[in-house]
Protein backbone atom coordinates (compact mmCIF):
# COMPACT_ATOMS: atom_id res chain seq x y z
CA UNK A 1 0.00 0.00 0.00
CA UNK A 2 2.96 2.27 0.89
CA UNK A 3 4.25 1.99 -3.09
CA UNK A 4 0.89 2.87 -4.26
CA UNK A 5 0.82 6.32 -2.15
CA UNK A 6 4.33 6.95 -3.06
CA UNK A 7 3.70 6.57 -6.90
CA UNK A 8 0.39 8.17 -6.90
CA UNK A 9 2.78 11.58 -4.94
CA UNK A 10 5.13 10.94 -7.74
CA UNK A 11 2.23 11.29 -10.87
CA UNK A 12 0.69 14.33 -9.45
CA UNK A 13 4.10 16.08 -9.28
CA UNK A 14 5.07 14.50 -12.97
CA UNK A 15 1.56 15.50 -14.10
CA UNK A 16 2.31 19.35 -12.91
CA UNK A 17 5.68 19.65 -14.22
CA UNK A 18 4.11 18.23 -17.67
CA UNK A 19 1.21 20.82 -17.59
CA UNK A 20 4.43 23.71 -17.93
CA UNK A 21 7.65 22.06 -19.10
CA UNK A 22 9.36 22.87 -22.20
CA UNK A 23 9.47 20.43 -24.61
CA UNK A 24 8.66 18.00 -21.10
CA UNK A 25 12.25 18.00 -19.97
CA UNK A 26 12.62 21.20 -17.79
CA UNK A 27 11.03 24.30 -16.71
CA UNK A 28 12.88 27.69 -17.51
CA UNK A 29 12.68 30.74 -15.30
CA UNK A 30 9.57 32.02 -16.77
CA UNK A 31 7.86 28.66 -16.57
CA UNK A 32 8.58 28.23 -13.22
CA UNK A 33 7.35 31.54 -12.49
CA UNK A 34 4.14 30.87 -13.94
CA UNK A 35 3.65 27.24 -12.24
CA UNK A 36 4.23 28.99 -8.64
CA UNK A 37 1.93 31.81 -9.76
CA UNK A 38 -1.26 30.09 -11.20
CA UNK A 39 -0.67 26.87 -9.34
CA UNK A 40 0.02 27.97 -5.74
CA UNK A 41 -0.40 31.72 -5.64
CA UNK A 42 3.31 32.53 -4.63
CA UNK A 43 4.65 34.98 -6.05
CA UNK A 44 7.95 36.23 -5.30
CA UNK A 45 10.69 38.97 -5.57
CA UNK A 46 13.18 39.07 -7.84
CA UNK A 47 16.09 38.35 -5.28
CA UNK A 48 14.28 35.42 -3.44
CA UNK A 49 13.52 34.10 -7.51
CA UNK A 50 16.99 34.11 -8.22
CA UNK A 51 17.96 33.00 -4.92
CA UNK A 52 15.86 29.77 -5.87
CA UNK A 53 17.15 29.29 -9.29
CA UNK A 54 20.69 29.86 -7.91
CA UNK A 55 20.42 26.64 -5.41
CA UNK A 56 18.29 24.41 -7.83
CA UNK A 57 19.06 25.02 -11.18
CA UNK A 58 21.11 23.33 -13.87
CA UNK A 59 22.46 24.82 -16.97
CA UNK A 60 21.58 23.60 -20.48
CA UNK A 61 22.34 25.44 -23.29
CA UNK A 62 23.63 28.38 -21.18
CA UNK A 63 19.99 28.55 -19.77
CA UNK A 64 19.14 28.05 -15.94
CA UNK A 65 16.56 25.28 -15.62
CA UNK A 66 14.59 23.23 -13.44
CA UNK A 67 15.06 19.52 -14.88
CA UNK A 68 12.70 17.36 -14.07
CA UNK A 69 14.43 15.04 -11.76
CA UNK A 70 14.73 17.90 -9.01
CA UNK A 71 11.13 19.47 -9.72
CA UNK A 72 10.07 15.59 -8.82
CA UNK A 73 12.46 14.36 -6.24
CA UNK A 74 14.29 17.34 -4.78
CA UNK A 75 11.68 20.89 -4.11
CA UNK A 76 9.24 19.25 -2.52
CA UNK A 77 11.00 17.30 -0.02
CA UNK A 78 11.14 17.94 3.90
CA UNK A 79 13.45 19.44 5.21
CA UNK A 80 15.00 21.22 2.99
CA UNK A 81 12.47 21.69 -0.10
CA UNK A 82 11.63 25.11 -1.45
CA UNK A 83 7.94 23.81 -1.79
CA UNK A 84 8.33 21.51 0.94
CA UNK A 85 5.30 22.88 2.67
CA UNK A 86 3.06 22.30 -0.32
CA UNK A 87 0.55 19.06 -0.89
CA UNK A 88 -0.96 18.33 -3.63
CA UNK A 89 -4.43 17.63 -4.14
Amino acid sequence: MTTKKTKQKNTKHLRLFHKYGHKKEYLTKQQIKKLMKVEFNLVYNAHIFNAFMNIWQTKVASKQVITKDTFIHKLFNKPDGFLRDITLK
